[in-house]
């Protein structure tokens, strides 16, 4: 169990919030850009195009994530569950809010919101149309991103001798 003074409570989730966001974003970057081949029109554009349209993308990948972890500390009432061992019920809230949030996106933004193109180079979920890659995403990601934060999480408490029980 981790011990935080309520003076600390207010600095370690700030710290927590911005590791999720962070680590988030830069998982998610890479990701994106790997992606590129699979969307329709990315191969062609310039190197600055892609950048800024996987920037764009990533931010709300990130917010996303932030959101479905946030939704499953509602779930648990506990803003620090990454810390202790994890329970099934948190986790499917945790990965079912990500997967959702882009069936419907993906959803939307390759038909009504015309916001994108899959290329014939990825591969499709039957019956739903939405990428396979867009949907692996949302399960290896999140895996990465709470194994990474939880041991950068409790190095840093440790780091600030917060005590473990």
């Amino acid at each position: 169990m981790i011990l935080v003074s309520q003076s600390h409570r207010v600095v370690a989730s700030a710290v927590l919030t911005l590791m999720i966001w962070g680590v988030s974003f830069f998982l998610h970057f890479f990701w994106e850009m790997a992606q590129v081949p699979f969307f329709a029109d990315m191969p062609d554009a310039s190197h600055w195009q892609v950048i800024e349209l996987c920037t764009r993308a990533t931010v709300g990948d990130a917010n996303i994530a932030f959101s479905a972890y946030a939704l499953a500390a509602l779930f648990t009432r506990d803003w620090f569950w990454i810390t202790k061992p994890w329970r099934l019920s948190t986790l499917l809230m945790y990965f079912a809010v990500g997967l959702i949030v882009t069936i419907i996106f993906e959803y939307w933004a390759t038909g009504t919101g015309q916001r994108w193109n899959y290329s014939d180079l990825m591969p499709r979920i039957p019956l739903l149309g939405t990428g396979a890659l867009p949907l692996a995403q949302w399960v290896i990601i999140p895996i990465g991103l709470i194994y990474a934060v939880k041991w950068m999480f409790l190095g840093w408490l440790v780091s600030k001798g917060t005590e473990r029980e």
